[in-house]
C-alpha cells in the first residue's frame, strides 16, 4: 500500500548526493535511515555525528566521498535538528554533499499524541512542512479510517511532499527535490497564496483563510484563542500561521505561528507610523487555519469579533497603546 505524489524534478548535479532523515521517534527514525542507506548503497551517518555540524559532514564527505563505490550519504538528524539549517547547509553551491531529499519519518500510531504534546507539536509540524518526502509507517492492525484521517492531515500540512505509506521495513522510492531553488511549500503558505488544492480524500481535515483589515483587540483575541485552542469550540485546530497585528502594538507586524495548543506571535518588522485615514486599514490579519472538523464560519465570526470596533478604530493608535495586553512582551526594539 503506497500513496505517492510525483512531480517533475531533476537529478542532483555537481556533488555527491545526500538524503537527510528526521523524525521524533528515535528508534523508528534510525531503523528507517539505516534501511534506506542499505537500499541505496549509501553511507549511513548517525545523528550523533551530524549533530557536530556541517563542517563535520564536509570533512566526512572529503574523507569518504571519493572512495570507489560510494554513491551518496544518508544523514540521520536528532529530534532537535533545525530543518531550515539542514537545507541551508546542504544546498549552497560550495556544499560537499548536496541535499536531494529531506525525509520525515512518521509513525502514524504516534502522530496525534505528538501533535497534542506541547513539547513535541512544534518540532513535528516543522519537520513535516520542510520535508520533500514523508515516510509514513503504518501500524498494525490497520484502521483504514484512522489512516485516511492521518494522511489527510499530513497532506494539508505538506501538500508538495511525496507521501509513501510503508510497512515491513520497506523504504520509499527515489525522490530528488531542487532545494537550491526553494524548499517545499507548507500548506499554510499555499493557503495564503490561494494555491492550496485540497486532497481528494481529506479525512475530515479542512483548511481556511481569515483576512481582516483591522487589528486585533488583545483581550478579545485572548478570549477567542482560549475557546479555539483550549476548548476546541470550532473543531480541532492543528496548525495556523500567517501575519497578524495587535492594536496594542500597532506598528509591528507579527508572525502568527501555532501548532497544537501553543501559539507564538513573533515580531517581523517595524512598519512606518500610520498617518491616519486609509493607512490605518493596513494593520490587519492574513491567517491560514488547518484542522479536523473545522467550523470555518464559526471560527471566522469569532475572530471578526476580536478586531477593533468602529469607535475603537477611530480612537487611534495612542488609545490602542493603553489596552491591556497579556501576550508575551517583545524586546524594546520591537515595541509598538
Amino acid at each position: 500500500m503506497r500513496e505517492s505524489v510525483t512531480r517533475g524534478r531533476g537529478p542532483v548535479a555537481d556533488g555527491i548526493e545526500a538524503i537527510a532523515v528526521v523524525g521524533l521517534c528515535a528508534a523508528e527514525r534510525r531503523h528507517y535511515a539505516m534501511g534506506l542507506a542499505r537500499d541505496r548503497g549509501y553511507v549511513f551517518v548517525p545523528a550523533e555525528q551530524t549533530a557536530q555540524g556541517i563542517d563535520a559532514i564536509d570533512r566526512l564527505v572529503d574523507l569518504v566521498g571519493m572512495t570507489s563505490g560510494v554513491h551518496g550519504f544518508v544523514l540521520e538528524y536528532g529530534e532537535g535538528a533545525d530543518c531550515a539549517e539542514i537545507i541551508g547547509g546542504l544546498s549552497v553551491p560550495e556544499a560537499r554533499a548536496l541535499l536531494a531529499d529531506l525525509v520525515c519519518v512518521l509513525d502514524l500510531a504516534c502522530l496525534h499524541n505528538d501533535l497534542d504534546s506541547e513539547a513535541r507539536a512544534g518540532a513535528l509540524v516543522a519537520q513535516i512542512e520542510f520535508a520533500s518526502t514523508l515516510a509514513l509507517l503504518v501500524p498494525e492492525p490497520v484502521d483504514p479510517n484512522e489512516i485516511e484521517a492521518a494522511v489527510g492531515l499530513i497532506a494539508h500540512l505538506a501538500p508538495e511532499a511525496n507521501r509513501f505509506l510503508l510497512r515491513d521495513g520497506a523504504v520509499h522510492e527515489p525522490v530528488c527535490w531542487r532545494f537550491g531553488q526553494r524548499p517545499p511549500s507548507a500548506g499554510w503558505t499555499a493557503v495564503l497564496n490561494s494555491e492550496f488544492q485540497p486532497p481528494a480524500r481529506p479525512g475530515g481535515v479542512r483548511a481556511c483563510r481569515f483576512e481582516q483589515a483591522r487589528p486585533f483587540h488583545p483581550q478579545r483575541l485572548q478570549a477567542v484563542l482560549g475557546a479555539a485552542l483550549g476548548e476546541g469550540c470550532w473543531g480541532r485546530i492543528v496548525r495556523s500561521a500567517g501575519f497578524a497585528k495587535l492594536a496594542s502594538r500597532p506598528y509591528v507586524t507579527a508572525h502568527w505561528d501555532q501548532a497544537g495548543t501553543l501559539l507564538t506571535l513573533s515580531p517581523l518588522s517595524v512598519d512606518p507610523l500610520p498617518g491616519g485615514g486609509a493607512e490605518l486599514l493596513a494593520l490587519g490579519q492574513d491567517l491560514a487555519f488547518i484542522g479536523v472538523d473545522l467550523d470555518e464560519v464559526g471560527l471566522c465570526e469569532a475572530l471578526d469579533g476580536a478586531v477593533l470596533t468602529d469607535a475603537e478604530l477611530l480612537a487611534g493608535p495612542m488609545a490602542w497603546l493603553e489596552y491591556h495586553d497579556e501576550f508575551p512582551a517583545w524586546d524594546a526594539a520591537h515595541r509598538g
